[in-house]
């Protein structure tokens, strides 16, 4: 591996430098001292006290969004009068608050934490109990417009969860320890998928019990279960590194010293400047779309997909077959998180996974299987890589933005608009299209293939911008990052602008006339947020 280039901290950056940025690369990311003082014993707390409560959250997020699948065969369509249009709007509806209000929910929780000392694991627990307060109610529903009502709180609280608990580890974990961590919470989705149909797999034996069906029941067991957790997870206080009580002084020194926690005082206009212009945000939400895609197919469409493939299983096998997808998709997510954080590299691996994804979808889109096991092979293919994938793209967003919050907006940005994939594979997966549904593997396909041409394009992009960066800095100009920590062969810096001469003082400005009654609090609050 080649030297890494020391370079000098830069300082606070001032408003004439925010047209350019700095971030850090996909690959190699070093540490600059030759051990890190970030050792086991400390992952291993922080990952009990911050990772454990993260994954019950995540594990009812995703409970609560796709729970709708396994309640489609056993009679919700039937009992609710749903056709193949009502089904799609019943599903995506739930859609449209998680792209809407994913970066609200991430600038909220920081305004609360910094405004009123609110921590942010409270936040997260008390919209998880919303949540499953939500979810029973769904149980109860009995019309068609009743559903869609509920399906969209569902969004509206489901919204913070996922980019709140990306964003909360990025404050406390290293990039080199990272992405384990973000494949924890893609495998606590992952068993969310295993426990619903299992859950499903019981709830199937119960016939019309005080004249509810089991589709009932699988949203009122649910949503309790949802609301429970959430309310032992408030007892947890966990917010900034700094703040928490679970960490020594040494523990928040080293944290402080690894995790890149740099602010600057560039403001509002400025921070956001950045983000809006730094062109791989739009790639990683852009693969995100294609591979949420691909991940609410699976996690929605499975027991369909099984269903039509075995058209004689009862509904109890074909949950069955369902559950060891996802647990040999957990298997490999792990896998995969563990050899990125050893080689420290990530998009190697996506698209590895994306390969994996595209061998599947092409044995799926085969018209002539005859064997049901051929069919089930290839949706495990379109299983595993997307969920290698996935989790992958939420890292390579944490560690190409430099400060908390382009993180913060940064996470809500990409899971947010990555959400328009769950529009994309209930308009793809039409019961109308079933057994084979030719057109949405094609699709999906070609998504897949996207997403791959992509990456590789970031890749080549970070490289080329690390060489300039080097020339620049061979030259003897200084080059702009935000942490020395992140200095790698693979960097990704641009150089800072030449700092102008210093204009003479100006004269005295008048005083400027009082803020209106409401403006003031209004642009306190607002500056709370930073």
């Amino acid at each position: 591996m080649s030297s890494v280039h020391e370079m000098p901290e830069s300082p606070n950056i001032v408003e004439k430098d925010v047209v350019v940025m700095s971030a850090v690369s996909d690959s190699s990311i070093e540490q600059t001292n030759s051990k890190s003082e970030f050792d086991r014993k400390l992952a291993l707390k922080v990952d009990l006290w911050l990772l454990v409560p993260m994954l019950f959250l995540n594990f009812l997020s995703l409970m609560g969004r796709t729970n709708i699948g396994a309640a489609l065969i056993q009679k919700l369509p039937q009992d609710l009068k749903l056709d193949a249009n009502k089904i799609v709007l019943a599903i995506s509806i739930s859609l449209v608050p998680l792209i809407l209000f994913e970066i609200p929910s991430n600038l909220i929780m920081r305004f609360l934490e910094k405004k009123f000392n609110f921590p942010y694991m409270r936040y997260l627990s008390a919209i998880t109990i919303c949540l499953g307060i939500t979810t029973l109610g769904q149980g109860f529903d009995k019309s068609y417009s009743a559903l869609l009502a509920t399906r969209f709180v569902v969004g509206i609280f489901d919204a913070g969860l996922i980019p709140g608990c990306v964003f909360v580890c990025s404050l406390y974990y290293p990039a080199k320890h990272l992405q384990w961590r973000m494949s924890m919470l893609m495998v606590s989705n992952i068993a969310s998928n295993i426990v619903s149909n299992i859950l499903a797999y019981a709830i199937a034996h119960i016939h019309n019990s005080n004249g509810y069906h089991g589709w009932r029941w699988i949203f009122i067991i649910e949503g309790c279960l949802t609301m429970g957790i959430g309310l032992v997870c408030c007892l947890s206080n966990i917010s900034r590194p700094e703040t928490c009580n679970f960490l020594t002084q040494e523990d928040k020194d080293i944290v402080a010293r690894e995790v890149e926690q740099r602010t600057t005082t560039i403001g509002l206009a400025a921070e956001w400047r950045i983000f809006l212009t730094n062109p791989l945000n739009y790639v990683w939400a852009s693969c995100y779309v294609f591979t949420c895609s691909t991940t609410y197919s699976v996690a929605i469409f499975a027991p369909s997909f099984v269903s039509a493939f075995h058209p004689t299983y009862t509904v109890p096998q074909v949950q069955g077959q369902v559950i060891p997808i996802f647990v040999v998709s957990a298997a490999a997510c792990l896998i995969s998180a563990w050899l990125s954080d050893k080689y420290n590299h990530r998009s190697s691996y996506v698209l590895v996974g994306y390969l994996i994804t595209s061998i599947g979808y092409i044995i799926l889109r085969q018209h002539h299987i005859s064997k049901p096991s051929i069919a089930m092979l290839g949706l495990y293919f379109v299983s595993i890589g997307t969920y290698i994938s996935l989790p992958m793209l939420w890292n390579l967003t944490l560690v190409n933005l430099p400060t908390p919050f382009q993180r913060a907006i940064g996470c809500g940005f990409v899971v947010g608009i990555g959400n328009l994939g769950g529009f994309t594979s209930a308009w793809l997966f039409r019961s109308s299209q079933a057994p084979h549904y030719h057109d949405g593997m094609t699709d999906s396909l070609i998504f897949t293939l996207v997403s791959a041409a992509l990456i590789v394009g970031a890749w080549v992009y970070i490289t080329l911008s690390n060489k300039k960066a080097e020339r620049i800095e061979a030259s003897g100009q200084q080059v702009s990052t935000y942490s020395s920590v992140y200095n790698s062969p693979l960097r990704h810096r641009l150089p800072l602008l030449p700092a102008p001469a210093p204009a003479p003082a100006p004269a005295p400005a008048p005083a400027p006339a009082p803020a209106p009654a409401l403006a003031l609090p209004v642009a306190q609050a607002l500056q709370s947020l930073f």
